[in-house]
């Protein structure tokens, strides 16, 4: 497998793969893959003038960074060489466009990188159902950290919308309750930090304390005076 592009999903995954023994790079700013192989060193730069030796490709570039690449470097991969896409504005047709030689496979992470690597959690990636030998071949490259699952690419954009929207909702709500209550920064910083991530892993693994359990049932008891 080749990773193009090192920003924050495939540094997730180097992070928290620990399945692979080498883990081959290709990124346009060489220098920051070199530095990164000095902390770990089963990262190895690859150049283009290695692309031919590869069959499968970890496309984790931006939109516009995926076609570009594409575009410049498609042909020096084999034909019928499997491309996991990454990229969660950009559509299976697209990148089919700019390599048509290509077998253009949607893997699109259902989360947040840079939360997953603190967590030390992985996260999950969806493949749609037409690639089912794809999905196997990407779950063994990933390792135990990452669960891949079925699912549609479209879904991905959208859970991944829905959260980031109404989370931001909520940290400016909080924000502006903070600041309604004389909060000092110094608290405010330490609350956001913590608490709503803390609250919402609690509230998934169904592990609320108290306060967050007294707080779940009054609004469960409004909503039910609502629908009455």
């Amino acid at each position: 497998m080749l990773m193009i592009g090192f920003g924050k999903l495939s540094q997730m995954v180097v992070s928290l793969n620990q399945s692979q023994s080498q883990l081959h790079v290709y990124n346009r700013t060489k220098e920051n893959v070199e530095a990164a192989s000095l902390r770990d060193s089963r990262i190895q730069y690859c150049p283009p003038s290695s692309f031919s030796a590869f069959s499968e490709l970890f496309l984790a570039l931006p939109p516009q960074g995926c076609v570009d690449f594409l575009e410049e470097h498609g042909k020096c991969f084999p034909k019928g060489a499997i491309v996991f896409h990454t990229a969660t504005n950009l559509s299976k047709e697209d990148i089919e466009r700019a390599a048509s030689h290509l077998r253009v496979v949607p893997a699109k992470f259902a989360g947040h990188a840079a939360q997953a690597v603190r967590d030390k959690s992985g996260g999950t990636f969806v493949v749609p159902a037409a690639f089912s030998t794809e999905r196997k071949l990407l779950k063994t490259w990933l390792g135990d950290a990452f669960a891949v699952v079925e699912g549609k690419e479209d879904a991905v954009k959208t859970a991944n919308q829905i959260a980031v929207e109404e989370t931001l909702k909520a940290a400016v709500r909080i924000e502006q309750r903070l600041e309604e209550n004389g909060i000092s920064s110094n608290v405010q910083r330490a609350v956001l930090a913590q608490i709503p991530a803390g609250v919402m892993h609690a509230h998934i693994e169904g592990a609320h304390g108290g306060f967050a359990k007294r707080v779940l049932q009054e609004m469960a008891e409004v909503k039910g005076g609502k629908s009455t």
